[in-house]
């Protein structure tokens, strides 16, 4: 099979969610042997070989800063979400076009919604596009959960994304999110759109045979996504002096890129927080960890950090928004508490319960394997392009009937 692969972000290296989940497809549609030629916008010269080696071609779109800040006004016009304004490029446009009138792809497949304007200049070939998340579901949840002065902002651009995936959702051939939950968002009944998740690399988070003695808990993710930053901050006000209040001998380690000038400050008021900033390998502060706090009350999709630590085999406790997608059960391979105290609470009880922790993070492991392999989930992606392929010729073959009237005699 022959594959248009485009994104609006340059797929490695994999720091995104969405960045991940590209990479490791056009991996697993290599390993499947089939031919993947990737169009993205970005600024990498040469190209990265861990790329290169992947796609039989590989076209880089220069994103400059500039065009995409006067795109956004001129998408104002056309009621265009602001990150589809953003990603807007004439350029890209002509080069869809020729490419698509030139070869005979397949199949093409276009990476978040804010590509949605470019659908016309491929439609004429079978097509799908990969949402991930539901990014109105997300800013939806950020508008609810805190008061800010551009929430009005948030909330005209939830608007308008949903609508943009409403309509896109019926445009392209098929669709694709990473969770029923985003899925569900956008459509109930569509039966052209289907969920893939994000899979773990098993090998790479690899098991460790033993759990650590230290009293150390953990949360690894990019600061630079709010939901996480809003998550650590709350984490720390209202969850972390629960816990002090019962337990001394612990510390919470805060690791991801990016981290804000309020976070470091508020890190810094705290000796059992280590903020680390960005690290060259995030795997060995969870196998220092004795259990992984997600305490997310926003965002969207599936956390792949979660995934990653129980695929390491660290207990995970967290909140509904991020057990939900992940369908794990709880108090078997996963802990899920709501309320602040009831969260705090969860922590110092299995801090001081190995027998327990040991359960969770065995069951936690075999959930992981057994639902989220990327060979599998590849597969899925291979059975779906396969089916909106039949569809689409399908549908360019049908010739409709003409309309015979009834005739009334006597």
């Amino acid at each position: 099979m022959k594959i248009l692969f485009v994104s609006p972000r340059f797929p490695y290296p994999p720091k995104k969610g969405d960045q991940l989940r590209a990479y490791n497809q056009m991996k697993g549609l290599k390993a499947l042997g089939h031919e993947v030629h990737l169009i993205s916008f970005g600024n990498q010269q040469p190209i990265p070989n861990e790329v290169r080696q992947l796609c039989s071609k590989v076209t880089i779109v220069p994103f400059s800063k500039r065009t995409a800040v006067r795109n956004m006004f001129l998408g104002l016009f056309k009621k265009w979400p602001l990150q589809t304004s953003l990603y807007y490029s004439n350029k890209l446009l002509q080069i869809l076009r020729n490419e698509t009138s030139k070869e005979q792809y397949d199949i093409v497949h276009h990476q978040l919604v804010r590509l949605y304007p470019y659908q016309s200049s491929i439609n004429h070939v079978p097509n799908v596009l990969d949402f991930v998340d539901s990014i109105s579901l997300n800013l939806k949840r950020s508008a609810q959960l805190k008061i800010s002065l551009i929430n009005p902002i948030t909330r005209w651009e939830a608007k308008n994304v949903h609508n943009m995936e409403k309509v896109a959702s019926s445009r392209y051939d098929g669709g694709i999110f990473i969770s029923d939950i985003d899925k569900n968002n956008v459509s109930l009944n569509r039966d052209t759109l289907t969920t893939i998740a994000n899979g773990v690399d098993l090998e790479y988070f690899s098991y460790q045979k033993h759990l650590t003695t230290k009293n150390n808990i953990v949360f690894v993710g990019n600061m630079s996504y709010s939901p996480n930053r809003d998550g650590v901050k709350y984490f720390i006000k209202h969850i972390f002096p629960l816990i002090k209040e019962k337990l001394e001998d612990f510390t919470f380690y805060v690791v991801g890129r990016n981290p804000t000038q309020d976070l470091i400050r508020l890190c810094e008021k705290h000796k059992n927080i280590v903020l680390t900033g960005e690290v060259d390998d995030v795997r060995k502060y969870l196998w220092d960890a004795k259990l992984f706090v997600c305490p997310l009350k926003s965002g969207a999709g599936l956390q792949n950090k979660v995934l990653e630590a129980m695929s390491c085999g660290i207990p995970v406790i967290t909140t509904s928004i991020v057990s939900e997608p992940i369908k794990a059960i709880n108090d078997q391979s996963i802990i899920v508490r709501d309320r602040d105290e009831e969260f705090a609470e969860k922590i110092v009880d299995l801090l001081s319960d190995s027998m327990k922790l040991n359960d969770i993070r065995r069951e936690a492991r075999t959930f992981v394997e057994t639902n989220y392999k990327w060979e599998q989930l590849n597969l899925q992606l291979i059975d779906f392009y396969n089916m909106t392929i039949r569809k689409h010729i399908s549908k360019k073959n049908y010739t409709p009937q003409k309309e015979v009237k009834a005739e009334v005699i006597g």
